[in-house]
């Protein structure tokens, strides 16, 4: 979900209007926007990233070699 310039996670896709909560701790209520659209452009948020890879089970970015 893009917010405050970062492409953030979220657990579902909210409701217009709904207060949700990014994996990173940022609560955010989404307007009448597309929250998908466009959605590539936006560098990733890297606290939500991290919570994302440690909840798949995912080793985090970048990776030692």
């Amino acid at each position: 979900m893009p917010h405050r310039g970062r492409r953030h996670a979220v657990t579902d896709e909210p409701a217009r209007g709904q207060l949700v909560e990014t994996l990173c701790g940022d609560p955010v209520a989404p307007q009448g926007q597309s929250l998908w659209r466009d959605k590539n452009v936006w560098p990733t948020c890297w606290d939500c990233d991290g919570v994302w890879r440690e909840n798949e089970g995912i080793l985090p970015w970048p990776r030692k070699s």
